[in-house]
């Protein structure tokens, strides 16, 4: 049949006479603890036969081993010195002046903060007749009030505010004062109980009812009794100058009490030394018994009211704090005003109350020690140009 014949009549095509297609057997999956095993140890020999044909390549001998052993340190000292010369080319790169220069420059600096210190000095000194808007001194007394009396006006003064802040600091130098004077008076007449030695209140104070030429007044005797009541101010000023240190918030209540406690019992410790120099009582009355002359008193007396000028000092940045605006601090004259009315005001008000109920008005060391109290304040009078927070 040609193929023409084939096309038109097809023939009928046997299925079953094409060959039959193998199935593929599917390979199951190798799992499992020994499978596992075994391919980590096949990839364990094939990681030790590649370290051993990487051995073989090139192996050190012992002298090379050596000679590396000593060569290496000599290398890294090498290499030191060479990091060290590149940081010196790169100074040197920027090179700064030499040493005459800068001494040169320095003293040329502290000249020009001594010039600032001395211009801020005379302003200080003349910070209740100085306008500093105008930069000029008011020599007229009318004028000189007339500006004082403008600054007060133009002050943000609170009167709600401000009574209230007069009370609280009266109070507080009322209760801090009247702690630690009651801490010496019974300190005192624990000692004198101890001691046998009959005392009792009276005008303020503890008084002994004994004449000084008793057998009780002995060495040990007055000594404790008239030293342990100042020891333990100290004690006292000493720790809660601490915990003043330790406040956070240096405006709050708790600073201002702390700060007062410390300040009175500092007073006390001080102030009473340098009234017993007058009086020969108190700590005037150990110096008798302990035979000390008169050239080492009184410069033990001078550095008490050195001391009490210090502490005043130091006062003074923390007294800042209580400010209640920016515009209190940042001229002499407001800062004189606001200090007015915080502090010296109190601080008088306090000393009168205790004269007037009859606290301690009859003794005179006490009375020494309100003077000293008042002068520890006169440092404060100075203008502070920073608020200490």
């Amino acid at each position: 049949m040609s193929e023409e014949n084939k096309l038109a009549f097809p023939q009928k095509l046997d299925i079953d006479s094409f060959p039959k297609e193998q199935k593929k057997k599917r390979r199951r999956r190798k799992s499992g603890f020994v499978y596992k095993i075994k391919k980590r140890y096949k990839l364990w020999q094939e990681e030790r036969d590649w370290k051993k044909s990487q051995k073989k390549k090139y192996k050190a001998t012992f002298g090379e081993k050596v000679l590396i052993f000593i060569l290496a340190p000599i290398a890294d000292f090498l290499d030191d010195i060479r990091r060290e010369r590149k940081l010196k080319e790169s100074f040197n790169k920027e090179k700064g002046p030499n040493f005459f220069v800068r001494h040169y420059l320095m003293y040329k600096e502290n000249q020009e903060a001594a010039k600032e210190s001395k211009h801020l000095s005379r302003k200080i000194r003349k910070s209740l007749s100085f306008d500093l808007d105008e930069d000029k001194r008011i020599f007229s007394f009318k004028d000189e009030f007339l500006h004082m009396k403008d600054t007060w006006k133009t002050l943000p003064w609170n009167k709600s505010r401000d009574i209230e802040n007069l009370f609280v600091s009266t109070f507080t130098i009322l209760l801090a004062f009247s702690l630690n004077y009651l801490l010496i008076q019974a300190a005192k007449y624990g000692t004198a109980t101890f001691f046998n030695v009959p005392a009792l209140w009276q005008d303020g104070r503890i008084i002994f009812n004994i004449p000084h030429a008793s057998s009780l007044w002995t060495y040990s005797s007055v000594l404790s009794v008239y030293m342990v009541g100042p020891f333990l101010a100290f004690i006292v000023a000493m720790v809660f100058n601490s915990l003043h240190s330790k406040v956070k918030d240096k405006s709050s209540f708790k600073a201002l009490l702390y700060m007062w406690i410390y300040l009175t019992a500092f007073v006390l410790f001080f102030g009473t030394f340098v009234a017993g120099i007058f009086t020969d009582r108190g700590f005037g009355y150990v110096i008798g018994w302990l035979f000390i002359p008169k050239y080492i008193e009184i410069p033990l007396g001078l550095f008490s009211v050195f001391m009490i000028w210090m502490i005043g000092f130091s006062a003074g940045k923390k007294l800042i704090a209580f400010a209640p605006l920016r515009a209190f601090y940042t001229s002499p004259l407001p800062q004189f005003f606001i200090k007015l009315v915080y502090i010296y005001i109190p601080v008088i008000i306090s000393i009168l109350v205790l004269l007037l109920i009859g606290f301690n008005n009859r003794d005179f060391t006490i009375q020494l020690v309100y003077i000293s109290f008042i002068g520890m304040l006169t440092p404060t009078l100075r203008f502070i140009p920073e608020r200490m927070e």
